[in-house]
């Protein structure tokens, strides 16, 4: 009985860092956060008008930019294994993703007015 305690012990304390290492980091899960923020402000922006949806645009570009600062100076922990590395630069390539697509919706909903006056401008010739 004792010793497989002790073997559940040993499994616990050996498995215990590598699940850890697996999440990411506290500047990532901020970044996470502001994502999720900037993504509401994206979402909520597309269904208003004006300049409503200007200022949500706005917000959203303003939260993109601190992303961008932060994740510009993000660097993984100085002990880091190369386990740790890879895991704290695929998550980070995740959240650029993440980024890289909110832009692009950003830049695309920007652009719809535009759009929208060009096709006006020529079915009314």
């Amino acid at each position: 009985m004792k010793r497989k305690f002790l073997s559940a012990m040993a499994v616990v304390m050996l498995a215990g860092p590598m699940l850890a290492s697996a999440a990411p980091d506290e500047s990532q899960k901020q970044l996470m956060q502001r994502s999720m923020e900037a993504r509401r402000k994206l979402d909520a922006a597309g269904s208003a008008q004006g300049a409503q949806r200007d200022k949500l645009l706005q917000e959203h570009m303003d939260l993109m930019g601190q992303m961008m600062k932060q994740m510009t100076s993000a660097r993984p922990g100085p002990n880091a294994t190369p386990q740790q590395l890879r895991e704290w630069i695929d998550e980070h390539l995740k959240l650029m993703d993440q980024m890289t697509s909110q832009m692009m919706d950003a830049e695309r909903m920007m652009m719809m007015p535009m759009r929208e006056g060009q096709m006006k401008m020529k079915g009314g010739k």
